[in-house]
């Protein structure tokens, strides 16, 4: 016998999830992706742990004052380094 199929409704427990996505627009640009793939390339190795890096960092963050295309103050980071960083830093002042 067949059977009518249920109205799909959203759990109203689960959030919609926007994409994670950097705030500042300019990461998304090729200007960023050309330096950062460069840099990576200059710079393979994570400063704080020695893996592999696949993070440009900026040392100084940009929201706090930081200069977003001065390479000095960037530094490569892994992944995991990048992200206990970017924590230790939503969690100061």
């Amino acid at each position: 016998m067949p059977t009518i199929p249920r109205k799909q409704t959203p759990d109203p427990r689960r959030k919609a999830r926007k994409r994670d996505r950097p705030q500042d627009k300019r990461y998304w640009t090729s200007q960023w992706r050309k330096a950062r793939l460069s840099f990576i390339k200059h710079n393979p190795v994570c400063n704080e742990c020695g893996r592999v890096a696949q993070v440009v960092d900026h040392i100084e963050p940009v929201r706090l004052g930081g200069d977003f295309w001065n390479s000095s103050n960037w530094q490569p980071l892994c992944t995991s380094c990048h992200n206990a960083k970017s924590g230790r830093e939503a969690h100061e002042g």
